[in-house]
């Protein structure tokens, strides 16, 4: 396998027979290859996740499949791409929270996804793809706050415990998880749990908006984590991870 980080919590995961992007907003795109599927998924509406750009790779690659969170209002940019000769009919999955669904790629592969309810707006995705689990956030995450009340950031641990529940022993080939500066000292708090309930092989962090620092941080802090976690330099840099 191979992940491209394209910019916040953008990526690229090459499977070898597959392609699948996340949460792409901006940076560049690496070339995805047009003779196998490419699978687009968006986690939630929030423009740091979502572009409708994503439905132009439709007239570059003829198997790409679309899964969208149910919060995402994608109809007008389809029609627009639609009007302008981009066919998008039948290509695209509507992801609801707590939802099983299969799809299967033009290829004759089955991809199982199950949605996670994010602590903020939309779905993180949990992928069983040929024998390997790939997860991605999204914007669920322990999302505590110096400024919130003690309710609000007690409802939000609560919350985020709940989905990890689901979680909780399962074996991850590869997870993209928020690592957020923005909460300050509470910054860690949602990349700790996540370690904690899962069994997870490698972790990129994501959402740090440029911040790369804090990847360094987390390490400094856990090393017992050191190995997991992916220290990303730089956008468009890759990794290839042993299967």
């Amino acid at each position: 396998m191979e992940v491209t980080y394209i910019a916040h919590s953008g990526f690229f995961l090459d499977v070898g027979d597959a392609g699948f992007l996340f949460d792409y907003y901006k940076g560049k795109l690496p070339d995805m290859g047009k003779d196998k599927p490419l699978v687009v998924f968006v986690s939630h509406w929030h423009p740091d996740h979502y572009n409708p750009e994503i439905f132009a790779l439709a007239k570059k690659y003829p198997q790409v499949h679309y899964v969208l969170s149910k919060d995402v209002h994608f109809q007008r940019a389809v029609s627009e791409y639609q009007q302008q000769g981009v066919e998008l009919s039948g290509k695209i999955t509507v992801c609801p929270r707590d939802s099983v669904q299969e799809l299967m790629l033009e290829g004759g592969q089955l991809l199982h996804i199950t949605s996670l309810r994010s602590t903020d707006e939309g779905v993180a995705y949990l992928l069983a793809y040929e024998g390997r689990t790939i997860y991605h956030a999204g914007d669920l995450n322990r999302w505590v706050w110096k400024e919130e009340s003690k309710a609000y950031n007690n409802n939000m641990e609560s919350n985020y415990r709940r989905e990890l529940e689901k979680l909780r022993g399962k074996k991850i080939d590869v997870a993209f998880v928020p690592l957020d500066p923005r909460q300050r000292e509470e910054a860690f708090g949602g990349m700790e749990l996540f370690l904690e309930y899962t069994e997870s092989r490698i972790v990129f962090p994501m959402h740090f908006w440029t911040k790369y620092r804090i990847i360094h941080k987390f390490c400094e802090a856990h090393p017992e984590y050191a190995e997991q976690i992916v220290r990303i330099q730089r956008r468009g840099q890759r990794f290839s991870l042993a299967e």
